[in-house]
């Protein structure tokens, strides 16, 4: 007791900056490992705290966890002075006696000094008294909550259970939106081929309305002609029958008449009898002699007269002999067109015969094509039906995903909460595969089953988006466009090549160059055996007697073009470019009846049946790949031949020994001749160690970290290069077949053939070879800025200028594709590299410097422009030597590291290979001497393109 009381009077004997400053050295413990609930009560006892300042201490919204609660509490206690420091110990010595002993190096007492000072030994006892009935009520709350709590697990397994059922109900729910697929894909089929035949009928149509217009034109303009002909008839005969009524008129006006004649005898006489009367006299002869020299000049007047109208006599008779003839001729001229006329009305009879025939037959077919139309829309109905009942199963299974995770994320908060909050060390995330390496390898829980459907949904609406883009293939009432019909022209010679099996015998179809042999290809790989490759095509080398491969009639030295057979469906493969490994495994794919397309080459056959005896190849593949791996000894390497990663490989043959691997060549950098050779493991083999070495590198994070830190890049070799390709994409070394990677030693049947790996073990690439020096682009750009300073003073090479455009020209030179790097932006105006300033650069035999990051170089490759890459290897020794010219540019040591990581990220994804600058210069001039020979270096050598998976 002795002992006790001098230990509380050394603490309150303490003045209080000396208590406070004992407490404010462990603040930090104080506030992680205090609790403000539990001592707050014994602190109002003290009253050095009232009721609202409890209250604000526990409950004050800006106090948002513990420790700044207990801070709160401490800055309180430190208002009240000494007092609060005293009670605030003794309240540790109650609650906390390990943080006192840390605070004061003592044994706590725990007399409760302070409560005794303001209350005695009664309000003591009924202080204790009361916090122990808090606690008992707290500990019967809890009892409760604790039995509610299992009564609502109890109720959430049991509705558990309800969603298990429903998730089986909706599974077959999924099985009959299945079968209602397979059965809306039926009827699709069905209208693609009523489109077909309603397209047929529609061209048979068009082409008898063409040659009824035709015909319509030819018999209006001859109808035309012949109502010309009538009417110019009509006119001649009008004129005919005007001038024979003139030419009688005039033969009876020069005909003399009896009457007359005979009243000129009377006359005739008369003056006779009285010329014998009067011959007596003379006076009666000079009369009658004057009379007749009157009746002679008469007469000769007459004669005159009539010699005239003689003349006009003649020359109507003549009129009309002529006009006889012309009669004549048209007479004939009519007969032959009343004929013609006659021939005209029998072929404008029979035409329009045949276009009411044609009228009825497209009456037929405008009711047949109602009638489609009908089925087609009951189909458009009836998949709407199916989307709709769709979109009502993927609400449902939505709902139904968050009610379960809803109760998953309370059953974790009551186990939390019953385990109380201790939280288990995480383990160390390991390398999975995740969509990069096996997309559709996913659990079939309900969480994956609700994606599935959301993707079968989104997948649906594409086929619709493309089912409108081409009427050919739509679902749509409306006939087909004109450029569906113009599209199924240039493809009916590809269409004529595909047919479906039929049943019964084999039979060889000829179509002009290639033709079609089916038979059973069972086991075809033991009925005959192949040979070439990509460059030479897929021949026939053997075939087994009497195997159904020889009763069909394949001979050795036919060329394999297409393969068609029926596995778990209908496929068609393409081998006219397809490598003997691919070739292999295709036909090792054939089940059942088979067709295939052949066509006979005999040349290229023996030419490459020579070549493999004489042992100049082994196979007919040839085609060029970049290695994204490293093979070494480690890392699986076949032999001693090694190869490192971005080689360029001469691939001659893909069978090689008959195993997974593929007998390459290294390429000469200068002249592409094969070099040195050896066996690469093939793609999937590839594909598996190039995954090997990625879990290999992640086991060396931690030491690249520290490399990193004295470097920004590695000196050593790279080993890998991360390229990978759209999973829904073909794989870009086998172009015959829709899936990825498939291991070509396995069968078709134990493997999925819509798994794929996306990550590229090889790149396939072309080589070019530019007419004129190449553009350079240095890296990083930090420092690249500084070498193209200094490089553009010399002869051999010169800066491209920038043009500085605003927004709308650069969206119109962008639009045009003239555009191929922005080197900065202010505003609303750019400085942009264009397509026409670098070729005017390059037209005067320089290399054209340009300020471009690694981004824009696939954009330079587009307009066909292969710039040289040259990467700069850079650490911290080498970059202290240049860091005065640096601060000149405004490049600091830190920012120009920051850019040379950023942009090594960006290497992997060059479509071309680049040269590295070692970090073994010492200053500028021999950074730039090394660039120098670098850019001559490359510049001699092919530049190998790689091509965009396809």
């Amino acid at each position: 007791m002795d002992e006790i009381a001098s230990s509380d009077k050394e603490i309150k004997d303490l003045d209080e900056e000396s208590i406070w400053n004992l407490i404010e050295s462990q603040r930090h413990i104080i506030t992680n490992n205090v609790r403000p609930c539990h001592i707050t009560p014994f602190l109002r006892q003290c009253h050095v705290i009232g009721e609202t300042d409890e209250e604000e201490i526990l409950f004050a919204p800006h106090l948002k966890h513990r420790c700044m609660r207990t801070g709160h509490m401490l800055d309180l206690l430190r208002m009240r002075g000494r007092k609060g420091g005293v009670a605030f110990l003794e309240s540790l010595a109650f609650y906390n006696p390990e943080i006192y002993t840390l605070i004061t190096g003592k044994e706590p007492t725990k007399d409760c000094s302070s409560i005794l000072v303001e209350k005695g030994n009664l309000n003591l006892i009924q202080f204790l008294m009361n916090e122990v009935m808090k606690a008992q009520k707290w500990l019967g709350e809890e009892k409760c909550i604790k039995h509610r709590l299992n009564e609502k697990v109890q109720s959430m397994e049991e509705q558990n259970q309800q969603l298990k059922t429903e998730l089986k109900s909706l599974k077959g729910a999924e099985l009959n939106l299945s079968r209602m697929k397979m059965d809306w894909n039926r009827h699709h089929d069905e209208m693609i081929r009523l489109k077909e035949e309603n397209y047929q009928i529609l061209m048979r149509y068009t082409n008898t309305l063409q040659e009824k217009e035709m015909s319509v034109t030819r018999s209006r303009e001859l109808q035309q002609q012949v109502d010309n002909l009538i009417m110019e008839n009509k006119k001649l005969i009008v004129e005919f029958d005007v001038e024979r009524r003139m030419s009688s008129k005039l033969r009876e006006a020069f005909k003399p008449k009896q009457d007359e004649l005979l009243h000129l005898k009377e006359e005739i006489d008369k003056l006779r009898f009285r010329i014998q009367e009067l011959q007596m006299t003379p006076v009666t002869i000079d009369i009658l002699e004057q009379h007749r020299v009157e009746a002679q000049e008469e007469r000769q007047d007459l004669m005159k007269e009539m010699s005239s109208l003689r003349l006009e006599l003649d020359q109507a008779e003549r009129l009309r002999n002529e006009y006889l003839d012309e009669k004549e001729n048209m007479l004939m001229e009519c007969a032959t067109l009343k004929i013609d006329c006659d021939m005209y009305k029998d072929k404008i009879s029979s035409l329009q015969s045949q276009v009411l025939e044609l009228q009825k037959e497209r009456d037929e077919a405008y009711g047949a094509r109602d009638e489609a139309q009908l089925r087609i829309s009951k189909m458009i109905i009836d998949k709407d039906l199916c989307r709709r009942q769709v979109i009502e199963l993927q609400d449902m299974c939505r709902q139904l995903n968050k009610e379960m995770l809803q109760l998953k994320s309370n059953k974790d908060r009551q186990e939390k909460m019953a385990t109380g909050n201790k939280t288990p060390q995480r383990e160390k995330p390991k390398l999975k595969r995740l969509q990069a390496v096996n997309p559709r390898a996913i659990s079939c829980d309900s969480d994956d089953s609700s994606s599935s459907q959301s993707d079968f949904y989104t997948n649906l609406k594409k086929t619709e988006s493309c089912e409108s883009l081409s009427s050919v293939s739509s679902s749509f009432v409306e006939p087909p466009s004109k450029e569906s019909i113009y599209r199924r022209r240039n493809e009916d010679d590809m269409e004529k090549s595909f047919r479906p099996f039929l049943p019964g015998p084999p039979q060889a179809k000829s179509m002009s160059r290639t033709c079609l042999f089916e038979f059973n290809g069972d086991g075809i790989l033991d009925q005959i055996e192949v040979i070439g490759g990509n460059s030479t095509g897929i021949f026939i080398h053997k075939i087994k007697p009497a195997s159904p491969a020889y009763n069909s009639g394949l001979e050795p030295g036919f060329q394999i073009m297409m393969v068609e057979f029926n596995s778990r469906e209908q496929t068609r493969t393409i081998l006219e470019e397809a490598s003997l490994e691919e070739a292999v495994w295709n036909l090792k794919q054939i089940k059942g009846m088979c067709c295939l397309a052949i066509r006979r080459n005999r040349e290229a056959y023996q030419t490459l049946v020579e070549n493999i005896e004489k042992k100049i190849v082994t196979s007919g593949d040839s085609f060029y790949i970049r290695v994204n791996v490293t093979f070494d000894k480690d890392s699986g390497a076949l032999g001693e031949f090694i190869v490192q990663c971005n080689e360029i490989l001469h691939v001659t043959d893909t069978m090689h020994r008959d195993s997974s691997e593929w007998k390459t060549f290294r390429v000469h950098p200068h002249t592409m001749t094969d070099m040195d050779g050896g066996s690469i493991p093939n793609y999937y083999r590839a594909q598996q160690l190039l995954i090997g070495t990625i879990q290999n590198m992640t086991r060396q994070i931690p030491l690249l970290k520290k490399q990193n830190r004295k470097s920004s890049s590695s000196s050593q070799n790279k080993l890998v290069r991360i390229v990978s390709t759209d999973k829904s994409q073909k794989n870009p070394l086998w172009l015959s077949f829709d899936c990825g990677t498939i291991d070509p030693d396995k069968e078709q049947g134990n493997q999925s053939v819509g798994n794929c790996f996306t990550l590229m073990p090889y790149s396939l690439v072309r080589p070019c070879h530019p007419p004129s020096l190449r553009p350079v682009i240095i890296a990083p750009t930090r420092i690249g800025k500084v070498v193209l300073e200094k490089l553009k003073d010399l002869p051999e090479y010169e800066k491209c200028k920038s043009e500085c455009l605003n927004n709308t020209e650069y969206a119109e030179k962008n639009r045009k594709g003239e555009i191929l790097g922005v080197q900065e932006a202010q505003n609303f105006l750019r400085s942009c590299y264009t397509r026409e300033g670098v070729e005017t650069v390059v037209a005067k035999n320089v290399h054209c410097l340009l300020e471009l990051g690694l981004d824009c170089v696939k954009w330079l490759h587009k307009v066909e422009i292969y710039p040289i890459v040259i990467v700069i290897r850079l650490c911290e020794k080498n970059i202290k030597k240049i860091k005065k010219i640096l601060q000149k540019y405004g490049v600091t040591e830190d920012l120009l590291m920051e850019c040379s990581r950023r942009e090594e990220t960006l290497l992997d994804t060059l479509p071309c290979l680049y040269k590295c600058i070692p970090d073994s210069w010492s200053d500028l001039d021999s950074l730039v001497t090394a660039v120098k020979a670098a850019i001559k270096d490359e510049q001699k050598k092919i530049v190998w393109i790689e091509q965009a998976p396809l």
